[in-house]
């Protein structure tokens, strides 16, 4: 309940969390974002829909069982993905906030900044619960039906305004945590996010040429 309150309290619940340092409070939020992650990526292979993204007509020249085969490790890494990402996000963004707040007079503990960059994950633990039942419904309708690209529209949005909530959450929570006003961990959230989404984009970039990689040995292998 006192992680709720930042939704409709959140710039006294954030004081609060980040002048208790309330990691404890913080890792419990991220580990219930992980689990129903692992639950929502558990449907997904139950149901076909990551699957359905590696048919064999997808990918001619390519042998079916290495395509079986690409589609069996990218589940096991969507599932370690789900379990995993939560807890390098908490970790990396709150190592950021306290070092990129520090060029703007920041002085709080990195506890106080762990406690509230986990509670202001909330936003995203509630995108997670819709995701649950909306994934359950692309698996029954199939990976090619109209409810499926509906619903798959309606997560995006969902998930843009998650990650917005989210962000807002940190900006206050930052402001407490490290004594700084709310345009200093504005900007030093902005610095952040762009460490961050680099970050990202380099290891999708780095797995993308791996299974390029890959895909293209395979395919001049099986050509005579």
């Amino acid at each position: 309940m006192d992680a709720l309150a930042v939704l409709w309290a959140p710039v006294r619940s954030l004081s609060r969390v980040a002048e208790e340092r309330r990691v404890l409070l913080g890792f419990g939020v991220v580990a219930l974002y992980a689990t129903l992650q692992l639950i929502t990526g558990v449907v997904d292979i139950l149901g076909g829909v990551t699957a359905g993204a590696f048919e064999p007509e997808a990918f001619p020249g390519v042998p079916p069982d290495l395509v079986e085969d690409i589609s069996r490790s990218t589940g096991v890494a969507t599932l370690l993905g789900a379990v995993l990402s939560p807890f390098v996000g908490w970790a990396v963004v709150s190592l950021l906030m306290q070092l990129v707040t520090r060029f703007f007079g920041g002085t709080g503990p990195l506890s106080g900044t762990f406690a509230i960059v986990g509670v202001a994950a909330v936003p995203l633990v509630i995108m997670a619960v819709i995701k649950i039942p909306a994934t359950g419904i692309q698996a029954a309708a199939g990976p090619e039906s109209t409810a499926t690209a509906i619903v798959d529209l309606l997560l995006i949005l969902l998930l843009i305004a998650a990650y917005a909530w989210n962000i807002v959450l940190v900006v206050i929570g930052a402001a407490f945590s490290r004594r700084v006003g709310y345009g200093q961990s504005a900007g030093s959230c902005t610095i952040s996010c762009a460490g961050v989404v680099g970050l990202i984009i380099l290891v999708a970039l780095i797995i993308g040429v791996l299974v390029a990689v890959l895909v293209g040995a395979a395919g001049s292998a099986g050509t005579p």
